[in-house]
């Protein structure tokens, strides 16, 4: 069902940014922005070798599109999810562990 993986991965990315805003205050803004956006760079250029050499491919029927060299347009707020999702569970398990320590 094309269409359901980009609205899974919209939903996702949108629900951890509100969740970091609300749980982890500071953590989401224009600083953490500079990162997730090289990671999603790196890793778009990693995936556009990968499509072009055969690689890595994308199954019709769940992405909406498919650009060459084969990247779907689903694959950049995968990416930036991803990202970014690390990046607060790496934030959240540190302050648990200031917390244990204090």
């Amino acid at each position: 069902m094309p269409g359901l993986y980009l609205v899974v991965i919209c939903v996702s990315l949108a629900g951890v940014t509100l969740l970091a805003h609300r749980l982890l205050p500071g953590v989401v803004g224009r600083r953490l922005a500079r990162p997730v956006i090289a990671v999603v760079v790196a890793f778009l250029a990693f995936d556009v070798v990968g499509a072009s050499r055969g690689w890595f491919a994308s199954s019709r029927d769940w992405v909406v599109s498919s650009l060459p060299p084969g990247i779907p347009p689903e694959e950049p707020l995968l990416l930036a999810f991803l990202a970014l999702f690390s990046v607060v569970l790496f934030e959240l398990a540190r302050r648990l562990g200031h917390r244990r320590d204090a």
